[in-house]
């Protein structure tokens, strides 16, 4: 699942500045060559956070039926457009400073995607129901822990001629 298209990337952003980033030779016409590229190295980044919590390929959040008994449609979850088109945007940019507007973005969405996979913050639905099947580690926490530690007695002797 790609999480952003080229068409929530020109939303959010505009066609000028999209353009304009990916216009390598002065046609005037958006490059959906960078564009497409931009946003699977964003996926690809995403789901190397997501990835520690989620099982992927991330199922996404599924809209409410039309029809009852249709087939559900499944989309990303907005968060995840959203930084996805940040992270994107910044991979299409050559050069910036970090105190440009676009640099506080892609790092604000480094941070949150860190959250993330850290448990600070989950990944939520507009519609209810989870975004995917989340990883646990109950397999880990059922099986006993041992361990054997011998009781250490450091004296003055023994610590003798360590510096």
């Amino acid at each position: 699942m790609t999480y952003a298209k080229a068409a929530d990337l020109t939303a959010r952003f505009g066609e000028r500045e999209i353009t304009q980033l990916t216009d390598r030779g002065d046609t005037g016409q958006t490059n959906t060559g960078l564009v497409a590229r931009a946003l699977q190295d964003a996926t690809a980044f995403i789901d190397s956070h997501v990835g520690k919590v989620y099982a992927l390929p991330l199922r996404g959040c599924a809209k409410p039926l039309a029809l009852p008994g249709g087939t559900p449609e499944y989309v990303p979850p907005p968060v995840l457009t959203r930084l996805a088109c940040d992270l994107a945007r910044y991979y299409l940019y050559t050069d910036l400073p970090d105190e440009h507007e676009v640099a506080r973005r892609y790092k604000n969405a480094v941070r949150d995607l860190a959250d993330i996979a850290n448990g600070k913050t989950q990944l939520t639905c507009p519609w209810g129901g989870p975004p995917g099947e989340a990883l646990h580690a109950e397999g880990l926490q059922a099986q006993e822990v041992r361990s054997s530690f011998a009781p250490r007695q450091i004296t003055d002797d023994s610590a003798r001629g360590y510096a």
